[in-house]
């Protein structure tokens, strides 16, 4: 079972996300601005990050940057979900150290895809 971080502004999209990683046997922390996510990997190191690209004290780019600048998480896989791509957001994205830019709404499939890829089941 894998320990997945969820950084989004908004309730239902946090709330969708830990439903789909509960369904496919994980758990999930869920974090509202950029501070709570780093209180989050620092208490509880999660397994993979995934973040919405606009926070309420950051932007998803920036929080990457940072996250890889600490060595609790700088190996930790990151990725930038967003529900408007642009292609200078997702260089920027790539740039900051995430392995990919999703599209939100994210299926499930992908979600799993991903889990499987980046963790050891």
């Amino acid at each position: 079972m894998a320990l997945l971080l969820f950084v989004d502004d908004d309730p239902f999209t946090l709330e969708t996300l830990a439903k789909a990683a509960q369904v496919l046997g994980h758990q999930a922390i869920l974090a509202s601005t950029g501070q709570e996510a780093l209180k989050a990997v620092a208490e509880q190191s999660p397994d993979l990050i995934f973040t919405d690209m606009r926070l309420p004290d950051t932007d998803g780019v920036a929080l990457i940057s940072l996250l890889q600048s600490q060595e609790a998480s700088a190996k930790t896989p990151m990725f930038v979900l967003s529900a408007s791509p642009s292609e200078d957001a997702i260089e920027r994205s790539q740039a900051a150290g995430a392995r990919a830019y999703l599209n939100k709404p994210i299926r499930l499939q992908t979600l799993l895809d991903i889990i499987r890829e980046f963790t050891s089941e």
